[in-house]
């Protein structure tokens, strides 16, 4: 047994089991986990042990390609890792928007104590005065009225006091509340949207799609689906480096975008689905539709030239291959997308830099 990064590394040699031919699923998927663990060398924490399992499982195609990129670029590391949960999992923005509720429930606890000291000050006073109204209409003597006066006094002072602390409390609660309010507004909109291409994450586009579910459903529009992932992207990062790979993923997000919206208008929209991989969604556009625009958006891209921003050195030209689906009754967000990663694929076995639109639907 070799020790490997805090993890008991099992060795064939050893004696030890090859699980992959127990046929059990669970048990492979557990094998391409310990293996991942062995050739990177990473601790067996939680997160990176999370992570490992959806790739094993090959439940998020985006994040397993991803993971793969990394991979084999050797950048599967720990840094690595957070920004692969950060991108397919929300993991930093999503921490923070749980710490920022948390302060707001703590924030509007502290003011509801406020206002119950305050009612209990109130209450309080409103028996002080009631006992001295009742005694001053009992007595005679001046000077035991001269002292009920000094004592309502010394009451409505205490009170007056007593409000202007409340109300300062509640001025510092709103105040308090305003401003996580801001800052929980910003940490959601961080939380759905990726920092690189400033376009909706894995995450947003998730929801955007959700609603754009519904609305079709409700108004009985088409609704169409591209998935879009650049050709031979490796290439760019081992030939300039990530930083030039970094500037190609943000050029291609805002001519998807922008493409994406001078065919489907406003409600249009392009996002980030995991590492080279963009999705597009298309309200109002049939399959027909919808494929033209992306080959239009495709060929645009094809036939310009990209150069490198401080010296003007050529990079060269930048493709990508798409795959569309339109919505089908019955369809969820997740079959939708299935349907427009396959015909993804497709375009790519095919010869990549074109646009193939899903296989027609056939009838049982």
């Amino acid at each position: 047994m070799e020790q490997v990064g805090g993890l008991s590394a099992l060795r064939e040699a050893d004696g030890a089991v090859d699980m992959r031919g127990l046929g059990h699923p669970a048990l492979m998927h557990f094998d391409a986990v310990r293996r991942l663990f062995v050739e990177t060398g990473l601790p067996p924490e939680p997160e990176t042990y999370e992570l490992f399992w959806l790739h094993a499982t090959g439940v998020d195609p985006a994040l397993s390609r991803a993971l793969n990129t990394r991979r084999v670029a050797g950048l599967l590391d720990a840094e690595g890792v957070k920004e692969l949960r950060r991108q397919h999992l929300g993991d930093i923005a999503a921490a923070e928007v749980q710490a920022l509720l948390e302060s707001a429930q703590a924030s509007a606890a502290q003011l509801a104590g406020g206002l119950d000291r305050g009612r209990q000050d109130l209450k309080a006073y409103d028996a002080a005065i009631a006992a001295e109204d009742e005694a001053m209409a009992a007595t005679r003597d001046i000077r035991q009225l001269a002292d009920m006066v000094q004592t309502l006094r010394r009451a409505n002072a205490v009170m007056m006091a007593a409000n202007r602390r409340m109300e300062a409390d509640i001025v510092a609660a709103t105040l308090e509340t305003s401003r996580l309010l801001e800052r929980l507004d910003s940490a959601e909109r961080a939380a759905r949207t990726d920092p690189l291409t400033g376009l909706p994450n894995r995450r947003g586009l998730l929801d955007a799609m959700k609603r754009a579910v519904k609305a079709a459903l409700a108004d009985g529009e088409p609704l169409s689906v591209g998935l879009a992932d650049i050709d031979n992207f490796k290439r760019v990062n081992d030939q300039w480096g990530h930083s030039i790979g970094d500037e190609v993923l943000r050029c291609v997000a805002a001519h998807l975008q922008t493409q994406s919206r001078r065919v489907a208008g406003e409600r249009a929209l392009a996002g980030r689905h995991g590492g080279e991989e963009f999705l597009m969604l298309l309200p109002g556009l049939t399959l027909s539709e919808a494929a033209a625009a992306l080959d239009n958006a495709r060929a645009v891209l094809a036939r310009q030239v990209l150069r490198k921003a401080d010296d003007g050195e050529v990079l060269g030209r930048v493709s990508f291959s798409a795959g569309v689906a339109q919505m089908r009754p019955g369809d969820s967000v997740d079959s939708l997308i299935d349907r427009a990663d396959a015909a993804l694929y497709g375009a790519k076995r095919s010869g990549r830099d074109r646009v193939m639109p899903e296989r027609p639907a056939t009838r049982r």
